[in-house]
């Protein structure tokens, strides 16, 4: 039975990993993200009315027990301090979020500039290229104190080969890949590493950003993620933002076709963020198996009288 994709409400600090479902339950509480008050808030007002709904001493039970679970995590001291990081999946849908936008705006042509006339859009490019590599940085950090995919990778892989949900060959490539110091993820062999570490962590250099190279790295990370993903939970519905919200608030810079070409080439980057997740790292072959995203399905059945 998998856990389902569910914003949980503790943070596992201390690990024991016996088997596999302990090794599922860990993934899932490591790339979930923790409730915020905002949205605990509004989790509760369901909850409550649910609750308030129950005809049944079981019904009440089940809302009741997640009410508790909610207003325990908000009473706890790492919430009040802070004191937990950011889940693996926002950190992934973040940075995938932000390459689709600067993808989508150098891939569409348009009779003005505007992040050359505008300070504000300069800026939020400028913002936008910073985000992606803290991200990236985050994400393949080598310290055992980060919440890395890196790390969970390490903690979790033995039993996602074990389980049959990933191959012995790219089980072997991804860990070759992701060696501390012979691996992929250094300045002599990833681009966007080295661009991380030179130039926005510590000004050494000012090298020209080749985002065909960028998307190599997030390509290796997004299949990595959708491997865990698609084997410890149900995986993740809808989880981008729409054309409309994406592009919301600039409509004034774009003309109408501009805006079309915009959006089409943001779902060129997202359909290529989907071929990825579901192809094998040693490869390049498609895995049958259904990857880090799910569709919900509605049919549909006709009886005669």
């Amino acid at each position: 039975m998998f856990p389902t994709k569910l914003q949980l409400y503790s943070w596992m600090k201390h690990i024991n990993i016996q088997s596999i479902e302990d090794a599922k339950s860990y993934a899932v509480n490591q790339t979930n993200r923790c409730l915020t008050q905002e949205v605990s808030d509004k989790r509760l007002e369901y909850l409550r009315d649910q609750f308030d709904r129950a005809t049944t001493d079981e019904g009440k039970k089940v809302w009741g027990n997640e009410i508790e679970k909610i207003e325990s995590w908000l009473k706890s001291d790492d919430f009040k301090n802070g004191s937990f990081p950011q889940g693996i999946d926002e950190l992934m849908l973040e940075l995938i979020e932000w390459r689709t936008m600067i993808y989508a705006f150098q891939n569409t042509e348009t009779e003005s500039n505007p992040f050359e006339e505008c300070i504000f859009l300069s800026q939020w490019l400028v913002g936008g290229t910073y985000a992606i590599f803290s991200i990236l940085g985050k994400l393949v950090s080598k310290d055992s104190r980060d919440n890395s995919l890196r790390k969970l990778w390490k903690e979790i892989s033995p039993f996602i080969e074990k389980d049959g949900a990933c191959t012995k060959e790219e089980h072997i490539f991804i860990n070759s890949m992701l060696h501390e110091t012979s691996g992929y993820f250094t300045n002599k062999h990833s681009k966007a590493f080295r661009f991380r570490n030179t130039v926005i962590a510590h000004n050494e250099k000012n090298l020209t950003i080749k985002w065909e190279l960028i998307d190599k790295d997030i390509n290796i990370l997004v299949r990595i993620w959708s491997l865990i993903v698609s084997w410890s939970s149900f995986g993740l519905f809808a989880p981008f933002r729409t054309a409309e919200q994406a592009f919301a608030g600039i409509e004034s810079f774009f003309n109408h076709h501009e805006m079309v070409e915009l959006k089409k080439s943001r779902q060129i980057y997202l359909d290529r963020v989907t071929q990825w997740s579901l192809a094998y790292l040693h490869n390049g072959e498609r895995d049958p198996g259904r990857g880090a995203f799910s569709k919900l399905f509605v049919t549909t059945s006709t009886f005669s009288n």
